[in-house]
């Protein structure tokens, strides 16, 4: 039976999480275009490899534009879904609820300030890793770390990509649509979701 859920964070557990359209419009650019920006070093800074200042310097060499602040951490207005949350806390009668997302140092911090990982027994973050997701590695530390094999684990993530690498692992996963959506995918696994408080 399942007994590790591993929750994705951003478009999961925490909305509003997306600084791209301010920054955006705060340099004048269109959102994909600003996407297209900081597309090449985002791996990199996820993973560790690189810090806010050499990502900005190089997002200027490309671009031409100055960037007056790090807009990762004045941008940053993280909402938690409280569902969400009690959805998880519910799952810990079954075993563990960990957290793996692809993230940066500052978000990182930001949330854990905030409590926002207090539902999570451990948290699994891309710049402390070393590696991002869809990479196959990033599943495979987690499911190292807590001692399990892919059949008993179980996975959620509102990005499609992630959803299919994790997959190819063997991990049951799900492309998180809204709580409803997930209790569904759960009990579909053989998972009884219970009532949880603050859910309907």
């Amino acid at each position: 039976m399942i007994d590790l859920f591993v929750f994705d964070l951003g478009g999961v557990l925490v909305n509003e999480f997306d600084v791209i359209p301010e920054a955006s419009r705060a340099l004048g650019l269109s959102e994909d275009r600003m996407r297209d920006l900081v597309h090449p070093d985002m791996e990199a800074y996820m993973s560790g490899r690189m810090g806010p200042e050499l990502f900005w310097e190089r997002f200027r060499a490309r671009s031409g534009l100055r960037v007056p602040e790090n807009y990762w951490a004045t941008l940053f207005r993280p909402v938690l879904d409280e569902a969400v949350e009690a959805l998880a806390l519910s799952l810990k009668a079954f075993g563990r609820v960990v957290c793996g997302t692809n993230t940066i140092d500052v978000h990182y911090d930001r949330l854990a300030e905030r409590g926002f990982y207090r539902c999570f027994d451990a948290v699994y973050a891309s710049h402390i890793l070393g590696v991002s997701k869809p990479r196959r590695e990033f599943w495979i530390r987690i499911l190292e770390a807590e001692g399990r094999d892919s059949d008993f684990a179980f996975f959620t993530d509102d990005m499609e990509e992630n959803v299919l690498a994790a997959r190819d692992l063997g991990i049951r996963s799900h492309v998180f649509g809204g709580a409803p959506g997930l209790e569904a995918a759960l009990e579909a696994a053989g998972v009884p979701v219970p009532a949880g408080e603050g859910r309907p």
